[in-house]
């Protein structure tokens, strides 16, 4: 059942207090189930995990994903569907260790700089801007904003980077080429560029985007999109099949190399 990616309403409000790792968990089910079903799984999940939230770290984040939202997920949706999330919720898991390492910054000394910036206030002396760009954001998921130029926008979703690399060398200015790696960020991204009629690649050899999850949200990517599915086995062809009778999606071998991949990618873009 193909989801519907619409907030309903008040999910706005909850969007801003609630914290990044269980809005990266919420985006992931959204993937593959319908408004409904999201908030049957997340609370089925958060019964059996006796939580009132979606944890934000450490063990109980653990625990609650690879245990609770599991049985749920695969209560409701089947193995596949669970399968398909849970790979794709591997590189957020990492984040929220990398977060949840961080020494918590203290001040239990006073920072001498900090001294000399309150003397510079009192002074009237501003501190001149470095002109370095604001840190960016601690998201997990950054999305590619459309270029100047309006190049066509190509994602490759693969694990491999040295497939990637190969592909994107190949396709030169043909193309704007970005590596997606996992399928909160290729959500975030093909909403972002639908007016370039962005080309999906899925390699179906090094994954990051399983191409079950590619189909069951194939209704949901821009009219304009195309998607090529890269070394596709029977099980892919036949799932595939499904949705490809009105869209554009396109196959090659496995045998196919990235060079292949990026000649192709050139004729369907009309290079």
């Amino acid at each position: 059942m193909v989801a519907r990616i619409h907030p309903a309403s008040g999910d706005e409000d909850q969007g801003q207090t609630e914290n990044p790792i269980a809005r990266m968990v919420r985006e992931a089910i959204e993937g593959v189930a319908t408004p409904e079903v999201q908030v049957q799984i997340l609370h089925r999940a958060l019964h059996m995990a006796r939580e009132h939230e979606i944890p934000a770290e450490g063990e109980r984040l653990h625990r609650f994903v690879d245990k609770h939202l599991r049985i749920a997920m695969e209560f409701y949706l089947g193995n596949a569907a669970t399968d398909a999330v849970m790979q794709n919720l591997e590189p957020m898991l990492m984040f929220a260790e990398t977060i949840g390492s961080r020494p918590p910054q203290r001040d239990d000394h006073e920072d001498p700089m900090r001294d000399r910036g309150r003397e510079r206030s009192r002074s009237g002396v501003s501190r001149k801007h470095s002109g370095q760009p604001p840190e960016s954001s601690t998201s997990k998921y950054p999305t590619i904003q459309p270029l100047g130029s309006a190049l066509p926008m190509v994602f490759v979703a693969t694990r491999d980077q040295s497939r990637f690399e190969a592909i994107a060398e190949k396709v030169g200015s043909a193309a704007a080429v970005q590596q997606i790696e996992d399928v909160v960020a290729f959500l975030d991204n093909v909403r972002a560029t639908a007016s370039l009629s962005p080309l999906l690649v899925i390699d179906c050899v090094q994954a990051s985007v399983q191409p079950s999850t590619i189909a069951t949200l194939a209704h949901e990517l821009p009219k304009s999109s195309a998607v090529l599915v890269w070394g596709a086995t029977e099980k892919h062809r036949a799932l595939t099949d499904l949705v490809a009778s009105d869209r554009g999606w396109f196959r090659c071998g496995i045998e196919a190399k990235p060079g292949d991949v990026a000649a192709l990618i050139q004729m369907l873009l009309g290079k």
